[in-house]
């Protein structure tokens, strides 16, 4: 572009910029972003392709501009550090498809870009020198060199007059740094071309970074190359970042009028939640109250201060049931992110500080976001969540308190992990048995159990008509993949319910439009959920607080899922069914006829006086005689053998007796 277009972009820009950031001038920001898609839709089309053409000299440009406007309106020299972000449509595509962490290569080499990404690795902020002045030590001369690669071995420049070496003026005054920070991005499930691929990665090299360590970014940058080994000809492709930020949920004006009323629309019908869930997960065939629960985990609660509005959900599930497809499907939904416990450490779940070589070649700490810090603000899809005991240690903190707290090799850190945790694993014994508590079967510490709201198991009983059906939904969808005939007369891919088509992608967007409500709980239901939680606390049924807790958000969720600004008797009433369909099938004492929330962690409050009273009886009759005889105990208590082997059992596991003879027991 010759000087005349040039000096012309720029009064252009200056105009702009007067228009568009007179608050940038009025409050003196530091860090200034310009929106170039706005530039664009105000006649700035030549501004946008010299940008595309010349990313570097265009945004040299810029910042030259917003200096020579903010002179004209304050009279004085700015302070700041520019910016560019959300980029047209003209620059962010590649053969009619936004670019993504896949598509950097040798093709868009130098191109300017916008990709988003899911941060898995992030080191502590740097200093690096982007324009340095030199001072030649024999003459005096002076040289200002300006850095584009500062991550980049570095020569010192030699004096234009005498020749010799220059040595740099750090502290001179035109001696600038920048903020520096490497990050590691890795494509998001949801934008890959195809999910079953081992995921994408790109390192990010961020100029003026305040400080990004986890979480969904949108970079704005230039994939650039950088050799290695200066006597081979090959590089590696790293993105220069230019602007990050985190990437938030699609706000209400993001959707169109069309979409809106066909959200509207389709949550007047009363079943509304019943079959959103169930095409939420078509796959899997039948276990409705699962879905339901899944899908309301996914709308979340209202957000409240501290309090968490995330559902956690546990399901403990026979081979076979379809748990992993379950998860995978979940995690499809964007912010969400799936991970197997058999292929993680407990940093792995949720977040390390490592001493690593990074892209720009030292060794330096960084801290790894772990599967609950990538999936703040959405769901972590935990697989084979009961085969590892030791890493569930590490997730207390980050279930209650949503934050995990970093604090190593010159990192101190708060790290969010706002997210629902929606975990699965098999039975210790393969199947689940419900006459055997859920601590007995799997392998989860009772903190971590506590933690979930909801827990429910996928039992595969043999049913012929059942399974006939199962057998039959499976089959034809291995065949709607490959005939589309199959496929319309499955659903398999779609449905089309109140004249909408309803596939993955509605549903999706329906999950972000509702999370954006905030129902108010009413008079009327609140009175359920108080007389819920005054009629479980009676007799021999134990829920706490934590119940309670689960049953507003539940009752919130299910508002927001029908589109409501209140909730209702009817939401809470449904959120109380759900709850106790879980306690069902969990906390259920057949000796008692019901509800046990103890049971589920091992011992039911009938069986927890029982074991107090044997106890008792040995402390008693141990005071008379060292050892206690079976048979003396068994006299003194009157219960029944079985009863009494299976006390002293427990017992003895637990460590509160032992049995140095056989038949004789004592106090430990």
């Amino acid at each position: 572009m010759d000087d005349k277009k040039i000096h012309e972009l720029r009064l252009y820009l200056v105009d702009y910029l007067k228009a568009y950031h007179l608050d940038d001038f009025r409050l003196e920001k530091y860090r200034v972003k310009v929106d170039i898609k706005n530039i664009y839709e105000n006649y700035g089309f030549e501004f946008v392709n010299y940008l595309e053409e010349e990313p570097k000299e265009a945004v040299n440009l810029l910042e030259e501009a917003y200096t020579e406007a903010y002179y004209s309106v304050k009279g004085d020299k700015p302070h700041f550090v520019l910016s560019i972000y959300n980029l047209p449509d003209t620059i962010n595509k590649k053969s009619g498809k936004v670019v993504t962490i896949e598509d950097i290569n040798v093709e868009t080499h130098g191109r300017l870009l916008e990709v988003e990404g899911i941060i898995v690795l992030a080191t502590k902020i740097k200093m690096a020198l982007k324009r340095g002045v030199h001072l030649c030590t024999s003459c005096g001369e002076k040289k200002i060199e300006y850095i584009e690669k500062p991550f980049e071995a570095q020569f010192e420049p030699v004096c234009p007059k005498c020749a010799q070496n220059m040595m740099l003026l750090e502290d001179d005054s035109e001696t600038k740094y920048v903020n520096f920070q490497e990050l590691k991005l890795q494509q998001p499930l949801d934008l890959m071309s195809d999910p079953e691929e081992p995921p994408k990665f790109i390192t990010v090299l961020l100029e003026n970074s305040p400080g990004f360590y986890t979480g969904r970014v949108k970079v704005t940058g230039i994939p650039i190359k950088i050799q290695r080994n200066k006597k081979v000809p090959m590089y590696d492709l790293v993105f220069s970042g230019i602007h990050c930020e985190p990437v938030s949920e699609k706000l209400e004006s993001d959707f169109t009028e069309n979409e809106i009323e066909s959200f509207e629309k389709i949550a007047k019908n009363e079943n509304v939640i019943e079959i959103l869930a169930d095409r939420l997960i078509p796959d899997l065939k039948g276990y409705m109250t699962v879905k339901k629960a899944v899908f309301l985990q996914q709308v979340k609660g209202v957000k409240k201060g501290n309090k968490r509005n995330d559902s956690h959900i546990l399901l403990i599930t026979d081979p076979g049931t379809g748990k992993s497809l379950s998860l995978r499907k979940i995690a499809k939904i964007p912010g969400n992110v799936y991970g197997s416990v058999n292929m993680a450490s407990g940093v792995g779940l949720t977040a390390s500080v490592v001493q690593e070589k990074t892209e720009i070649g030292d060794n330096t700490y960084v801290i790894k976001p772990g599967l609950l810090v990538k999936a703040n603000g959405g769901t972590a899809c935990i697989d084979e969540f009961a085969t590892n005991k030791k890493l569930h240690e590490n997730l207390l903190e980050a279930m209650e308190s949503q934050t995990i707290h970093i604090s190593k090799g010159g990192l101190n850190t708060k790290l969010p992990s706002e997210c629902a945790v929606l975990a699965a694993g098999n039975p210790r014994w393969g199947r689940f048995d419900p006459n055997v508590s859920i601590m007995e079967q799997i392998n989860i510490s009772p903190p971590i159990l506590s933690r979930f709201d909801l827990i429910f198991p996928l039992i595969d009983e043999p049913d012929r008509t059942k399974d006939r059906g199962i057998a039959h939904h499976i089959i034809s969808i291995h065949r709607a993949h490959l005939d589309k005939s199959k496929d319309k007369e499955i659903d398999l891919t779609s449905k089309v319910i109140d004249d909408i088509e309803i596939d993955f992608g509605f549903i999706c967007k329906y999950i972000t439009y509702a999370r954006q409500l905030e129902p108010k709980i009413t008079d009327e239901a609140e009175n359920i959920l108080t007389d819920y939680y005054l009629k479980m606390r009676k007799g021999v049924v134990q829920i706490t607080a934590r119940q309670l807790e689960a049953a507003i958000r539940l009752s919130e969720a299910i508002a927001k899922a029908r589109l409501k600004t209140e909730v209702t008797c009817e939401d809470a009433l449904e959120a109380v069914e759900l709850i106790n369909e879980s306690l069902k099938e969990t906390a259920f004492d057949p000796e008692t006829g019901q509800y046990d929330v103890d049971k589920i962690m091992g011992v039911s409050k009938k069986e927890r006086s029982r074991l107090t009273e044997v106890y008792d009886a040995i402390k008693d009759l141990g005071s008379i005689k060292d050892l206690v005889l079976y048979d003396d105990l068994l006299e003194a208590l009157k219960m029944k053998e079985t009863i009494l082997k299976e006390a002293i059992k427990k017992l003895i596991t637990n460590g509160d007796i032992d049995e140095p003879k056989t038949g004789m027991y004592r106090i430990i």
